[in-house]
């Protein structure tokens, strides 16, 4: 099915915009930096919040109130670093395509956004405050090792 998608990969990377970001001195450099700005700040959030279900930081404000307070944080980072990410992937997507760790971030993306979506959120509201802690726990643990699978294998493209 991968090698289907090729001329897609193609077909994006010889686009106006891909062209103007690979040949521009600045705008590849700049979309990377927003890009670790907008993944630390999204990890950040999403970090205090697995910590703040595990009991380990801000006990003295509640789980949800700790979602609502970080959701906007969180949204910023992650709407920034999918907007630079896209400008990163344009400019060298026949490189992705054949790159493995480019699959693996694919494949923990497709499941790290809807697992943030659905379960963490669930878990993070008002009304659901009486689950028990281990759903709590194993929520927020596959939520960070999700997010960081998507980091690391983000990094890894560079290597391979």
């Amino acid at each position: 099915m991968w090698d289907r998608l090729y001329p897609y990969f193609l077909w994006i990377e010889n686009t106006r915009l891909g062209h103007a970001i690979r040949e521009s001195k600045w705008t590849f450099a700049l979309a990377e930096v927003f890009h670790l700005l907008g993944l630390t700040l999204f990890l950040g959030t999403v970090l205090i919040l697995a910590l703040r279900l595990f009991n380990l930081v801000l006990r003295d404000k509640g789980v949800a109130e700790t979602a609502r307070e970080l959701m906007p944080w969180s949204l910023v980072g992650l709407l920034l670093t999918i907007l630079t990410g896209t400008l990163l992937f344009t400019s060298e997507a026949t490189k992705c395509w054949g790159n493995i760790a480019f699959r693996y971030k694919v494949l923990f993306l497709s499941l790290a956004i809807p697992f943030q979506f659905t379960a963490l959120r669930c878990v993070s509201r008002p009304d659901r405050q009486g689950l028990p802690p281990a759903v709590r726990k194993i929520t927020a643990l596959v939520a960070v090792l999700l997010w960081f699978g998507v980091a690391v294998a983000g990094r890894a493209i560079f290597f391979f």
